[in-house]
């Protein structure tokens, strides 16, 4: 469905059928976004780099700690976003929380809200901090977009969480 209409975001995230569990739809469409987000990082190239983003901030209202430590740190943007990208994989394919993908057990499921909200930092540091970019991979993918809808549709996050502005990925005309 993405590949052939990624704007099409309400019907990207409707579960397929009634006999769908729920869970598992998030924990499949969390592991295709983390995909993706991976190619967000490819589209920054050498723009964020340790020199030109020595923290990671959405603005200059918004810093965050890496959680990747032991303790949670300052990290550089990039390798904030890397440990973040690379925390969600490392997550999502553990055997003991996820140990099928036909089901997610609703203990599970305590972990989708923190890894939505660390990932959706990346966005806001993205938007903020290389807006030519956001708007690029955003043109071409609505990633922004679906994954916004994604944390609102299943209350992943609180709609103040979202610091990106709605205007930047609306797809609606």
């Amino acid at each position: 469905m993405i590949r052939d209409n990624s704007s099409d975001i309400e019907r990207i995230y409707e579960l397929p059928s009634p006999d769908t569990d729920p869970l598992v739809w998030q924990y499949e469409h969390l592991r295709q976004f983390v995909v993706e987000f991976n190619m967000l990082l490819v589209a920054l190239g050498g723009e964020c780099t340790p020199e030109s983003c020595p923290k990671m901030t959405a603005s200059n209202e918004w810093q965050y700690l890496c959680a990747a430590h032991r303790k949670p740190q300052d990290c550089a943007a990039i390798d904030y976003m890397t440990h973040t990208i690379d925390g969600s994989t490392a997550l999502l394919t553990t055997a003991k929380p996820f140990a099928s993908r036909s089901q997610v057990p609703s203990s599970s499921a305590k972990y989708f809200q923190s890894m939505a909200r660390r990932l959706y930092r990346i966005f806001a540091h993205v938007y903020y901090h290389h807006r030519e970019t956001f708007d690029e991979v955003e043109a071409a993918t609505h990633l922004c977009a679906r994954f916004s809808h994604f944390v609102m549709h299943y209350k992943l996050m609180s709609p103040s969480m979202l610091l990106v502005p709605q205007e930047a990925y609306d797809t609606k005309p």
